[in-house]
């Protein structure tokens, strides 16, 4: 049965260019899970758009002596364009500044503060006497409490994973200034996560057999820990105000000067409003103008369906997340909690798909830091097909991924090129300078081996990718390769096509080797999109369309093949 599938993306900070990290946290495994889905028919859903709002971008501001508008429409701008690069398949890519997901946010906050979830509590927070204001976390960095690992920010420890506590960090400083800062009190809200706790607990063990074991384990060691209250207010004056004049007096704060909702409990509500966003869009006939180009990606597929509570309100839809770990805790428990508090029924996540790290030669890709691989660069250099194989077979599902030069070029080189792309264009070379690029199949059966490969292949690639087992799935897809390229070879055919009596025997073997390569161009679709188009025009087959209700993700036998005149290899071997 066909179902609404929405693919949540993590909202990156647009605080710098994205690296290679980004691809194998969450994007490009979210627009594999995105395409699969639209093969098998299903309404998806993916969205996303950029954080724009929190320390990270004021931090950038400051050092280069912008405005915090100035840094967002900058690196904003520069991430639409890479993920088009990237062929990343969002419905909609949109951004946290938008008035829709302001009033949606300020509605969430009134809604649980009206119904008890949201209370006042007073707090010391790191202080700047040399600035006469309030740091906010991304500011102080310090010593972690708890692994000791220094220069760690003071809301979570980059190394330990674990959320801080305000004040928590030993010999504390500002990151800009690297002076001393003091604690001083001052009033937030808070959202009471005890009051939700049982419900978190029922709802964390629901998921036992659907997550990932570390990300259940994860989630379950915060439950057990018992959930505390937590902030989504700061002092701060970029980001999405607090609505006072809607606020009753009495559970107004003393003062709201330069407060402002926490990035962290405004963003995750962005997946609803980006739904939302995306729905108004689509019930509009929406083209894209020239300012859309730079400034959103919108997408609507054929068939699709474009009210919002499809996909939000509906009991059968299905919705995966896609983040790194360092954000597993607000997929999890927050935002899980913040759903189930505002009671409007609102589906809640299913399969939180978290993947560990990817570091680099060792070590953690960190854009404050400087130590990255930048992914527009990756791409201009080995082309983008390259990134995604290299980023999908290396996916840190279960374990940190490292990136390492040397691999990425054995891995491209040894596999992509020396596997898939000599099966595929042996095969369509043989069949034009030896068939005239013409066979037809109304004569031959699909034998039965080779139609067993295919359709387990299909199978058991439905059934990983539905579980996010990504790079499982992939593999099942290359060995599929190999299982033509050995079968090309011990068929022989090049010694068959050259003896009068054999030439309809060989014509048999290439009519079974071209099935193999027609499923292939559907199965490598959502890793290496550009790859799959190309080789469906060499077939001189369209395009593959997603269209809701139509199931594309199984072997049909394609009796005629006409290739086209020009036919060159999908991949090109890289230089060490």
């Amino acid at each position: 049965m066909d179902k609404k599938i929405l693919i949540a993306v993590a909202w990156p900070y647009v605080n710098g260019d994205l690296h290679v990290g980004h691809l194998a946290g969450y994007l490009i495994p979210a627009d594999i899970e995105a395409r699969f889905h639209r093969l098998t028919g299903n309404d998806v859903l993916m969205v996303s758009g950029s954080d724009c709002h929190g320390t990270p971008i004021t931090i950038e501001a400051d050092k280069k002596n912008k405005t915090p508008q100035e840094i967002v429409e900058y690196y904003h701008k520069r991430d639409v364009k890479l993920f088009k690069k990237y062929k990343l398949s969002y419905n909609l890519y949109t951004k946290t500044t938008t008035k829709i997901h302001e009033k949606v946010v300020q509605d969430f906050f009134l809604e649980l503060l009206h119904k008890g979830f949201i209370i006042k509590k007073k707090e010391r927070q790191y202080y700047s006497m040399e600035d006469k204001k309030f740091l906010p976390d991304r500011y102080v960095e310090g010593e972690c409490p708890l692994c000791h690992s220094k220069a760690q920010r003071g809301d979570q420890c980059e190394v330990c994973g674990r959320m801080l506590e305000q004040g928590s960090l030993v010999n504390p400083y500002s990151k800009l200034t690297k002076n001393k800062v003091s604690l001083k009190e001052t009033e937030h809200y808070y959202i009471d996560l005890s009051k939700l706790s049982k419900d978190l607990e029922n709802f964390v063990d629901s998921k036992s057999k659907i997550w990932r074991t570390w990300v259940y384990n994860e989630a379950k060691g915060w439950i057990n820990e018992g959930l505390k209250p937590r902030a989504i207010t700061r002092d701060i004056d970029w980001g999405i105000k607090i609505p006072f004049n809607r606020i009753p007096d009495k559970l107004k704060l003393d003062s709201f000067f330069e407060k402002r909702i926490y990035v962290w409990f405004e963003a995750v509500i962005g997946y609803l409003t980006a739904a939302k966003e995306w729905s108004v869009l689509a019930s509009s006939s929406y083209e894209c103008d020239k300012k859309c180009e730079t400034d959103i990606i919108y997408n609507f597929f054929k068939g699709q369906s474009t009210d919002w509570r499809c996909w939000w309100k509906e009991k059968d839809s299905y919705h995966y997340y896609f983040l790194g770990q360092d954000n597993v805790v607000f997929h999890t428990i927050l935002w899980p909690g913040q759903l189930i508090g505002v009671g409007q029924n609102y589906h809640l996540p299913d399969n939180v798909a978290a993947n560990k790290f990817m570091n680099f030669q060792g070590k953690k890709f960190s854009k404050s830091r400087g130590w990255i691989v930048d992914s527009d660069f990756v791409a201009e250099k080995f082309g983008v097909d390259a990134v995604r194989y290299y980023v999908s077979m290396n996916l840190p599902e279960n374990k940190e991924g490292n990136f390492i030069w040397k691999s990425f070029v054995d891995d491209i080189n040894n596999e992509l090129v020396a596997n898939l792309g000599n099966f595929i264009n042996r095969t369509l070379m043989f069949v034009q300078k030896n068939f005239d690029g013409k066979v037809k199949g109304s004569d031959f059966l699909v034998d039965k081996i080779v139609k067993e490969k295919i359709c387990a292949c299909f199978q058991e690639t439905r059934e990983l990718i539905n579980q996010v087992k990504l790079v499982e799935a992939l593999r099942r897809i290359m060995e599929l390769s190999s299982f033509g390229n050995k079968y090309f070879n011990d068929s022989k055919v090049w010694e068959k096509v050259e003896v009068e009596s054999k030439k309809l025997e060989a014509k048999k073997f290439i009519f079974n080797v071209l099935q193999i390569v027609q499923s292939l161009s559907i199965l490598i679709e959502p890793y290496l999109p550009d790859a799959s188009a190309n080789l469906r025009d060499f077939l001189g087959l369209k395009p593959l369309e997603p269209i809701v209700h139509k199931d594309n993700w199984r072997f049909s036998v394609l009796d005629q093949i006409t290739l086209r005149d020009t036919i060159r290899p999908l991949f090109r071997k890289i230089s060490k």
